[in-house]
């Protein structure tokens, strides 16, 4: 993937040079709190995405992360990780965005950008997210955007020292494509 244009953003590979606004969002302890993963410094990040740059989107086993920008200003406003398992036709995807871009629809857009990416581009099947319960504005979202939830996991996952449950949200390929939604 090189690139995915919507109304107002950019979806796009990671860079070096995103590490700076990266690193300052994700160590927001209100972003951390439902995120499985916290950077612990500006190197940490940095090693993040060069691993990214050596994979390709679509490889089984791997997560890869696309940057969200903005499309008038290139600047960086969140990111959205790309679960590909080892089922070829399924996809979970997550995101993250910046505070001070949050409750502007972006959140919304980027995710029905990147869900005609893995529909139309990738030909998946499933794509799904897992999220914290307690976590409402993910599950607005993901329930915004077609998923229903599949199912829910008590104390299923570690994380920040404490045993959470794990909710799933899903949508298929044709439930999507009878929704319509808002393609850009």
């Amino acid at each position: 993937m090189t690139e995915r244009i919507t109304q107002r953003l950019v979806l796009r590979p990671l860079r070096l040079s995103d590490a700076p606004a990266m690193y300052a969002y994700r160590s927001d302890p209100e972003v951390s709190r439902f995120q499985l993963w916290e950077p612990q410094d500006m190197e940490e990040i940095r090693a993040f995405i060069g691993k990214l740059l050596e994979l390709e989107p679509d490889t089984p086993g791997t997560w890869y992360q696309l940057a969200i920008t903005l499309k008038e200003k290139g600047v960086l406003i969140g990111d959205l990780g790309l679960h590909f398992p080892i089922e070829p036709m399924q996809a979970e995807v997550g995101i993250t965005l910046d505070p001070a871009y949050q409750g502007q629809g972006y959140a919304t857009e980027a995710l029905e950008g990147v869900l005609a990416y893995l529909f139309v581009d990738l030909g998946k099947h499933r794509v799904y997210g897992r999220v914290d319960p307690r976590n409402e504005a993910s599950i607005r979202l993901l329930e915004w955007v077609g998923m229903r939830k599949e199912g829910h996991l008590r104390e299923a996952v570690w994380a920040n020292g404490e045993w959470t449950d794990d909710a799933i949200y899903g949508i298929l390929e044709q439930e999507w494509q009878s929704r319509k939604p808002r393609q850009s």
